[in-house]
């Protein structure tokens, strides 16, 4: 589990189906989950499973059928944004518009992107937030990373990965490699761009680093 202390609030964002959301329910992991996501139907759907499963008499949550970029990050402390299996590019437009919203407002956010994670990481580099954890995390022989930061802390976040990486697990030295892979094909296309990126990652593997973190869950 990635999360280091239960909330007052937790945003689950584009939450499709809410199995996320309905697992820090069931956790107690916040006062309140809000589900979040742009399409209706599949929103009264969740609605209507949330109301069977998780009654309100017992459980505090609530359902908007609303687009992320219009979310007003509320005065509320501690809370928390979470924003997985989305694409890199929808992720920092998210994450631009709450840190524009939140007018000061401290608040955390769990990222976990399909792909791009070092321009996630980038962009929550450019806006101050500071690493409270990250872990590569493999499900069905894919490869995530997930990101859990904050607006307030001292811990600062490396574009490539720093505490994640284990040297000795196969299967970081396979994530790598894909890592490699990819930005090697990139930057044959458009150096000026890809080319540093791809210095960064291969670098990694110089600098020793084998701080340990098993390979978890998001949550």
């Amino acid at each position: 589990m990635m999360l280091m202390q239960r909330y007052s609030l937790i945003w689950d964002c584009c939450c499709d189906h809410g199995l996320l959301g309905m697992s820090l329910l069931q956790k107690h992991q916040a006062e309140k989950v809000i589900f979040v996501d742009i399409l209706a139907h599949q929103m009264n759907t969740l609605e209507t499973k949330l109301t069977k499963y998780f009654p309100l008499n017992q459980f505090d949550w609530e359902v908007r059928c609303q687009d992320v970029k219009t979310v007003i990050v509320p005065d509320v402390a501690p809370q928390l944004f979470i924003i997985a299996g989305v694409g890199a590019f929808q992720t920092i437009e998210f994450i631009k518009s709450l840190y524009a919203s939140a007018q000061g407002v401290e608040f955390d956010l769990l990222v976990c992107t399909v792909h791009g994670s070092h321009a996630v990481r980038q962009a929550l580099i450019r806006l101050g937030f500071k690493l409270k954890s990250e872990r590569i995390i493999v499900e069905n022989n894919r490869f995530y990373e997930g990101l859990y930061v904050s607006t307030v802390g001292d811990e600062r976040i490396v574009s490539t990965g720093n505490t994640m990486w284990n040297w000795s697990d196969p299967l970081h030295q396979k994530y790598w490699e894909k890592l490699i892979n990819h930005y090697t094909k990139k930057a044959a296309t458009d150096p000026d761009q890809f080319q540093p990126v791809l210095a960064q990652y291969t670098s990694l593997t110089q600098k020793g680093t084998d701080c340990y973190q098993p390979n978890a869950s998001l949550v």
